[in-house]
């Protein structure tokens, strides 16, 4: 699996951008076909102290998924986008298993 963050608009330290990776790096334990993560940091107004944006696209064989959180902070925000991703990721992975069971009449 491949995480990628991009700050989008604005510069931002290496620390942060592997902060905001190792918070990611655990999601392909809930679906094993999970090909990607692209993360995008968003500060929604021009001050260091506003609100921050995280969005997430998820990338699934033949599907594409997008999450976007709002917190005070980018860490924050990762926090929370990523139990929304494993969330999403797990109900994925629910409808591929249950497509690929055998239909109870045909048992």
């Amino acid at each position: 699996m491949t995480i990628t963050v991009n700050p989008v608009n604005f510069n931002i330290s290496k620390d942060l951008i592997t902060r905001v990776e190792s918070i990611f790096e655990n999601v392909d334990k809930y679906n094993d076909q999970l090909v990607g993560l692209d993360i995008y940091l968003k500060s929604l107004s021009e001050t260091d102290s506003g609100e921050k944006m995280v969005e997430v696209k998820i990338f699934l064989p033949g599907k594409n998924l997008f999450v976007a959180e709002k917190a005070d902070d980018f860490i924050s925000a990762a926090q929370e986008a990523v139990e929304v991703v494993k969330r999403v990721v797990r109900k994925e992975k629910e409808k591929v298993k249950d497509r690929h069971q055998p239909r109870p009449d045909k048992v």
